[in-house]
């Protein structure tokens, strides 16, 4: 932000001057709405009253509520907000480079300006990764970086993933961070590639075969082969082979794993039944029917579907490839294994295991977007100001500052623009940073790429949920849960939370039996407000001792349930409890504290 200072005056013309120019674009053209609400703040910034407005101003004097407006029933101020900030992103997005750029920061409805640092060239960047890489520290050592302070609070009220920074020292091009751009040694430079042998597992898929009694349909077997090779392989996990038939004895010896599959009906209703077997074995790893109903007579639909939940159920994290790691040692495969085992349950020692089977990877990393991505979501959960785990257990080498981590992804999404497991990544910092707008962006691109990854859905349902739009956050984690192998438990808090605010007694109590295999801090309060709210005494009683008395009950869920109507129905739940939720401090609409009709002071 720009100071007021001396050169306030040359501030207010600078702001003038970016509302001209948003006033007079295209986009804002075409909403009155936006137009109304930036010229208003504009006007009032102007004239010095820019600390004096507050949401019951704009909803008078803009938008025409009466004097009995009450925020906690009535949104429409923050809906507005949210949108011009929208539209002002978009409009900058369109618009960039530029030296400055207007922003209203969350929270606050005074105009400011933001400096933008200027772009550095592309021959730049490829200058300082040639200079930086043979100059980079061992994996035992700490690189020295500069912390530079988020733009939000540094509690846990505004997260759920991560801030964006650009200070280029801080992106640690070596063994911790890995560029994502660097010059590849080659054999020509070397005498011999340094490049990693991929160590993915290898799956052959066979024809499918028909048992549906309907000679016609022969025909199938090889269409639904391919469907489900295509949708399997945009996880990313495996090398696909697609195989004539089982008869291939010189190219079944060669893969880890066999998938094949029978059709058993074609019709009103897609039916196959699914084999996954090791190879050498013959040894049997998953045995599932698959039933699709399809609708509006589109058997093909309902084809890609059931292809969807195959290949979700396979590849992603959580599925069947989660569980085995027999196909190598050590090597990218095996360090995604053992990050999917962490996420299911935070533990530092799971950490450590997978953050050293990455280092000695980190310098060819980059080319490998699954486990980049993989490595970048370790170093999410390994930054101090976000508690999804205790980062304190770790050593000063694993911990990494929200800069680094949001560096990181902007980077890894400029190399690998159609990989969704990346932009999965970078929504999930895009929510983490509080701008939760880019991050369903970012999260439904994702899901458009590959539409079988559950992760994906699961982070778009806490953006969401963080948004207070509880309705599309629940039906974005039960499309997570549709396509899961197992699913994983945090898919329920978004469910739980839609079932509270929504007063839904069978979603509530159905969400938290599932929820409370989560090993999270707000695990136990989340299920005492679930308890209250179904009536379930003795639950109250059990989970009110194991709570306690806190100074904060709502301190660990702030960063995941951030606004009013989602926090509002935690507090109400909690209260018929006996859980007192502090009314002193104020905390702002942002952080999600409006107790009781509270009003605070801007």
């Amino acid at each position: 932000m720009l100071p007021d200072g001396p050169k306030g005056g040359q501030k207010a013309a600078l702001v003038q001057q970016e509302v001209t120019a948003l006033l007079e674009s295209p986009s804002f053209a075409r909403s009155k709405a936006n137009r109304a609400l930036l010229s208003y703040l504009a006007e009032e910034y102007l004239a010095g009253r820019g600390e004096e407005i507050t949401e019951y101003a704009i909803a008078q004097d803009l938008l025409g509520r009466d004097d009995d407006f009450d925020p906690s029933t009535d949104p429409i101020v923050r809906v507005r907000m949210r949108r011009l900030r929208e539209a002002i992103s978009s409009y900058y997005d369109e618009h960039y480079p530029q030296a400055v750029r207007l922003e209203i920061p969350r929270g606050s409805y005074v105009l400011g300006l933001a400096e933008i640092a200027a772009p550095v060239a592309v021959e730049e960047v490829a200058a300082e990764d040639a200079q930086a890489a043979p100059q980079a520290p061992k994996p035992a050592q700490t690189a020295t970086r500069g912390r530079v302070p988020s733009r939000r609070s540094r509690g846990f009220g505004g997260i759920l993933l991560v801030g964006l920074a650009l200070a280029a020292a801080a992106f640690l091009y070596g063994a911790r961070v890995p560029p994502v751009s660097p010059t590849v040694e080659t054999g020509a430079e070397t005498g011999a590639s340094t490049a990693p042998v991929p160590s993915y597992p290898r799956i052959a898929i066979l024809p499918f075969g028909n048992f549906t009694g309907d000679a016609g349909k022969e025909d199938l077997g090889k269409a639904i082969q391919r469907q489900i090779a295509g949708d399997f392989g945009r996880f990313g996990r495996a090398e696909i082979h697609v195989l004539p038939s089982a008869t291939d004895k010189r190219a079944l010896a060669q893969v880890d794993y066999v998938l094949n599959g029978s059709i058993l009906s074609f019709g009103r209703e897609v039916d196959l039944a699914v084999e996954l077997s090791v190879a050498t074995t013959g040894e049997v790893l998953l045995q599932r029917r698959f039933v699709q109903d399809v609708e509006h007579g589109d058997v093909y639909a309902g084809l890609r579907e059931i292809s969807q939940q195959v290949s979700g159920t396979l590849a992603a994290q959580g599925g069947v490839m989660s569980e085995f790691d027999r196909v190598a040692t050590a090597g990218p495969f095996r360090c995604v294994v053992l990050t999917d085992a962490f996420l299911n349950g935070l533990s530092p020692d799971r950490f450590r295991e997978a953050y050293d089977c990455f280092q000695p990877l980190m310098t060819h990393l980059e080319e490998d977007p699954i486990a980049a991505s993989s490595y970048g979501t370790l170093m999410l959960h390994a930054v101090p100001e976000f508690p999804f785990m205790d980062v304190a257990a770790l050593s000063p080498e694993m911990q990494f500052s929200a800069e680094e981590v949001t560096r990181y992804a902007e980077r890894l999404a400029d190399r690998y623009p159609s990989s969704d497991v990346v932009y999965t990544l970078l929504g999930a910092v895009h929510n983490a940073e509080g701008d939760t707008d880019r991050a369903v962006r970012d999260l439904r691109h994702a899901i458009d790429m590959n539409p079988a990854n559950p992760t994906s859905y699961g982070v778009l349902a806490y953006a969401y949920m963080a948004a207070d739009l509880h309705e599309e956050a629940r039906e974005a984690a039960l499309d997570g849960i549709r396509i899961s192998a197992t699913p994983q438990p945090y898919l329920y808090l978004p469910i739980l939370i839609s079932g509270l605010v929504h007063k839904n007694a069978r979603l509530v109590d159905m969400a938290r039996k599932e929820y409370a295999l989560q090993q999270e801090p707000s695990r136990d309060v989340v299920l005492l407000a679930a308890a209250a709210m179904i009536g379930d005494a003795a639950e109250v009683a059990r989970l009110k001792a194991v709570v306690g008395v806190s100074a904060d009950p709502l301190a660990d869920l702030r960063g995941f349930v951030r606004r009013e109507i989602g926090q509002g129905a935690l507090i109400r739940y909690l209260e018929e409890a006996g859980v007192t939720v502090p009314q002193d401090p104020c905390l702002s609409s942002d952080s999600g504290n409006v107790n009781r009709e509270l009003v605070c002071p801007r």
